[in-house]
């Protein structure tokens, strides 16, 4: 079980440092897609070093359209079994990549781990726990839960994204992510995997998206969240 690693970044400065460090330090091989979204610092100078030291790694700078369009172009170009989406100013562990590789590999379509934003996994246990598709949207298409609806900790088997024919909505600011998410699972039926394990750590940046949001990014989102309560329609 190969995995793509996509991570989206802009004008990051030195956060991104720490995240390329802890890749470097990941516990198994696995492709990785470093999409800097028209950075103006040294951002992309960092990610385009970084990605010489393996051949699977691979920079790539674009116009400065948004996080979605940066991860649409990592997702088009993965060519792992499963994509895992990693925002650039966060932190992860060295096991990350070989846990998330672990719960697809149980038949999961999807696979999940414990992070730390605001909250941490109720329970730190080392053995995934099964969900099924309706458990499963349960968790995603709410906000602040344990699975949590956001990309950052999961993994998405790659031939049901396909099927799906799934990408990220290019015209939201905010709510992206529970969108793809939900969308995902609503289109999906399987065994879904959650492991309580805190591999992935969330981190607060000044000047982030959902720091700056306004008021009509907030009233989209609350539109984006109705949209997604209608997907609970498509589940059986």
């Amino acid at each position: 079980m190969k995995l793509s690693v996509v991570v989206p970044t802009y004008n990051l400065g030195s956060y991104v440092k720490a995240l390329l460090e802890n890749l470097a330090d990941q516990t198994v091989p696995f492709e990785l897609w470093l999409i800097d979204d028209g950075s103006t610092d040294d951002t992309f100078a960092q990610l385009s070093e970084f990605s010489k030291s393996n051949s699977d790694f691979h920079a790539v700078q674009l116009e400065h359209r948004g996080v979605s369009v940066a991860r649409n172009f990592g997702l088009s170009h993965a060519t792992g079994d499963g994509v895992v989406f990693v925002d650039g100013d966060d932190m992860i562990a060295p096991s990350f990549v070989e846990m998330l590789g672990k719960g697809l590999n149980t038949g999961a379509v999807m696979a999940a781990v414990g992070y730390e934003w605001y909250r941490r996994p109720a329970t730190q246990s080392d053995s995934f726990i099964e969900l099924n598709q309706k458990t499963a949207f349960d968790q995603v298409s709410q906000r602040g839960t344990e699975f949590g609806g956001y990309v950052w900790n999961k993994a998405f088997r790659t031939s049901a994204i396909r099927s799906a024919n799934l990408s990220f909505d290019e015209s939201l600011h905010l709510a992206e992510d529970y969108l793809f998410t939900s969308t995902f699972v609503a289109n999906t039926p399987g065994q879904y995997v959650y492991l309580p394990k805190l591999l992935y750590t969330k981190r607060n940046r000044p000047g982030s998206t959902i720091h700056m949001a306004s008021r009509q990014d907030r009233q989209e989102e609350n539109q984006v969240f109705q949209q997604i309560y209608e997907l609970q329609k498509l589940i059986n």
